[in-house]
């Protein structure tokens, strides 16, 4: 069953983009059932009521899972199909929002006059993603950020994953917990963001004894965050 995010369930709207894919590309037709969440987090199965496909009726309301943690991953600027892909596989394990980080080591450094169009399509893919995992919200990926402004995404747990560190990440994790984790780039962090990261309150973890790459180091946090969370219900 398809899902869409709209902007208010009790008055249930499908924007041109969405109206085109369920008529031209799904070909659905009245009495066709589809999945409606809004951005307040309320969610209906409902079916056309006509032809038009314009109008809804609703069959049943939606109940999602509750989360006891929310996890903010700073990722550090990789190469694109690589970012991506990582986008899209953080949408359907549950990571819930996405800095990006220009980092001392990157290949790609700054996106400079693209940001705005690059932020535009890995929210595009974000939000398919969320959609097609039937998330209660839609991943965000709000902005990208130097050095000088990692303060402002600190929240209740900071960490960085790095190499060599005893304390694996599954030892901090707690429920109730806001999480914000940085995760470098192909070269790793310098010697220097290691030392800013420390200074403002940012820990050393492990994300086990393999190297990984950047781009799937995000999924593992995320598949550790959610394992943990379901343990300790």
């Amino acid at each position: 069953m398809q899902q869409f995010f709209i902007e208010d369930i009790n008055n249930p709207t499908l924007s041109k983009t969405q109206f085109h894919q369920v008529k031209n590309v799904l070909r659905m037709r009245k009495g066709d059932l589809v999945r409606l969440v809004d951005l307040k987090g309320e969610g209906i199965i409902a079916q056309f009521s006509d032809d038009s496909l314009r109008t809804f009726e609703m069959v049943q309301s939606l109940s999602f899972p509750t989360k006891s943690y929310h996890l903010k991953v700073v990722m550090s600027l990789i190469r694109n199909e690589r970012l991506e892909w990582m986008i899209q596989k953080a949408t359907e394990i549950g990571i819930d929002e996405i800095v990006l980080y220009k980092s001392d080591h990157g290949v790609v450094r700054d996106y400079k006059d693209k940001t705005d169009r690059k932020l535009e399509r890995f929210n595009t893919i974000a939000l398919e993603a969320s959609e097609q995992s039937y998330r209660q919200y839609p991943l965000l990926i709000q902005k990208v950020i130097d050095k000088k402004e990692l303060e402002n995404e600190m929240t209740e747990l900071n960490v960085y994953a790095d190499l060599n560190v005893e304390t694996h990440v599954t030892d901090l994790l707690t429920t109730n917990t806001k999480i914000t984790a940085m995760i470098g780039p192909e070269g790793g962090f310098s010697d220097a963001e290691r030392k800013y990261f420390s200074e403002v309150g940012f820990m050393p973890v492990s994300l086990g004894h393999n190297v990984l790459r950047a781009e799937t180091a995000p999924i593992i946090l995320g598949a550790f965050t959610s394992l943990i969370d379901k343990e300790m219900k």
